[in-house]
């Protein structure tokens, strides 16, 4: 049954869980969220139903000594204990019984804490010292660490294993090196320290004392940040949430309290008992909060209710990652890409005559010249014959591209559609472009004394030869002979030199047909 919260001046647990006979010293949520596991004075474990608050199976016992602390590890399949008699036991989730025993502390075994690996567990006793206990191989009885209080009252490893942290009867809070069992560093506490938690990114330890003072302290410097002050006595256990955002405190002053650990500020009204509270745990996901109290009975509270009636949930959320919490995204390192250089030779233009000085009346001149003008600069794309394979030239790709998009490839026609080859020279004095006007001009066939072998292009405008040419003079028509299969093509006669006639172009299709025509033996007509 869930019980509601009454006001802001008392909250009432969400579930009751009743049947010890003596003090409750802890409380700890099991995988699946149905279930919570208790340890009493009465020297038993027992296993409750979430929802109905009844218990679930028998009772888990090895003796009749006081079980003071327990802890889960992080499969959930296992969990540890620590008895009055100084004995330290794991037992098995599933079946309810121990799997391993280890004897070596001489008094009460009061703090027990699992490694982030699930391979060591530490535990603290009354006897003043920790330990460290191996559960892959059982090491029954390792060497003892002198912690140098009169008791230990709370042990806690760091998430990352290298360190452990200490409290206990003096008011000191000491650090030590898991691996070797050195000292690191000695904080000074308010009072005696209860309670200890370190947060799940490592950068702070938290501490509760039996003044009821919870103290933070930096793990870079080992300073103090802020001392929460709320409760009236000793602070015996601290948790902190799935999230890391809240913090949870039992006291001697029969509550317990959330803190926000953002700002440090109590949450909403304590959680009010008769009896001591000696223990919290949350749930997986922070929604329940499991207390253990000197009642006899253990307890779950609504955090989600608790929060929202603050006006603070929010703090259920994972927290947000700060842009300078950030680790950058790697990113594939950009490759240089080399461009040869290439510079114009020296005297590139130096023969060249300026275009205004060209007569007119002899364009033979100026073609010459233009022709030696693209011959050089074609050569500076193909002056190294060594390296043609490995650095591309600008032009292929205009060419390979205006084909691709233009015709179809070599391997799209077949030996019986291949389209016949003109070869096409000029005639000297004679334009070398054609309008689209001119192109689309009425094919006028022209009759030849002698029809030539040499298949020709039904597209291209020719002009007569020979004798024809002469006596047709400027009133010549265009002539195209059309044929429908050449499978072969024969070379064109030396004697037959076809024209090509191409008017009012602009410059783009000149600089193009300059760059990438085969011959060079196109003259430009001035009139």
């Amino acid at each position: 049954m869930s019980l509601p919260i009454v006001g802001r001046q008392e909250i009432k647990p969400h579930q009751k869980f009743g049947g010890h006979t003596s003090p409750v010293h802890g409380a700890i949520h099991l995988p699946g969220g149905q279930r919570i596991i208790t340890c009493s004075s009465d020297g038993s474990l027992r296993v409750w139903n979430l929802k109905n608050g009844k218990q679930i199976g028998d009772n888990w016992r090895d003796g009749d000594g006081a079980v003071c602390t327990i802890a889960l590890s992080l499969d959930g399949k296992k969990v540890v204990s620590g008895s009055e008699d100084g004995g330290v036991r794991l037992w098995d989730m599933d079946t309810g019984k121990i799997i391993m025993k280890w004897m070596g502390h001489t008094k009460p075994v009061v703090s027990v804490c699992w490694s982030g690996d699930g391979q060591r567990v530490l535990s603290g006793s009354y006897d003043g010292t920790a330990r460290q206990w191996n559960v892959g191989s059982g090491e029954a009885n390792p060497t003892p660490i002198k912690t140098g209080y009169k008791s230990v009252f709370a042990v806690v490893y760091s998430p990352d294993m290298t360190m452990f942290a200490t409290g206990g009867y003096e008011q000191f809070i000491k650090i030590w090196n898991a691996k070797t069992g050195k000292l690191v560093a000695t904080l000074e506490a308010a009072d005696s320290v209860w309670g200890l938690a370190w947060t799940r990114d490592g950068k702070t330890l938290i501490s509760g004392s039996r003044n009821g003072s919870i103290g933070t302290w930096s793990t870079t410097t080992w300073k103090q940040i802020a001392v929460l002050d709320g409760h009236t006595w000793g602070v015996e256990a601290i948790a902190i949430s799935p999230n890391g955002r809240i913090l949870a405190s039992a006291s001697h002053d029969m509550t317990a309290r959330l803190w926000n650990l953002e700002n440090n500020q109590p949450i909403g009204s304590p959680l009010q008992r008769v009896h001591f509270v000696r223990s919290v745990s949350f749930s997986a996901d922070g929604k329940l909060l499991a207390t253990g109290c000197s009642d006899n009975n253990a307890y779950t509270w609504d955090v989600c209710g608790i929060l929202k009636e603050a006006g603070l949930s929010e703090l259920l959320l994972d927290k947000p990652v700060l842009a300078a919490d950030a680790k950058p995204t790697p990113r594939p390192a950009r490759q240089s890409i080399i461009i040869p250089q290439r510079r114009v030779p020296h005297g590139f233009f130096d023969d060249l005559p300026d275009r205004a000085h060209v007569s007119p009346r002899h364009p033979q001149s100026w073609a010459s010249h233009l022709s030696t003008l693209r011959d050089r600069f074609s050569s500076l794309f193909h002056s190294d014959a060594h390296d043609t394979s490995s650095r591309p030239h600008p032009f292929h790709w205009v060419r390979n591209h205006l084909s691709a998009s233009g015709r179809p490839s070599s391997k799209d026609i077949g030996p019986h559609e291949r389209p016949p080859v003109v070869d096409v020279s000029h005639c000297q004095a004679q334009r070398r472009y054609a309008s689209a006007h001119e192109r689309r001009r009425p094919i006028i066939p022209l009759k030849s004394k002698k029809p030539t072998s040499r298949p020709p292009d039904g597209n291209t405008t020719q002009q007569s030869s020979g004798t024809t040419q002469t006596q047709s003079s400027s009133k010549s028509h265009t002539a195209v002979a059309t044929s429908t299969i050449p499978s072969a093509v024969t070379n064109t006669p030396s004697n037959i030199n076809p024209h090509v006639t191409l008017r009012h172009v602009g410059r783009w299709t000149r600089f193009w047909l300059l760059i990438c025509c085969a011959s060079t033996e196109y003259t430009h007509d001035h009139q």
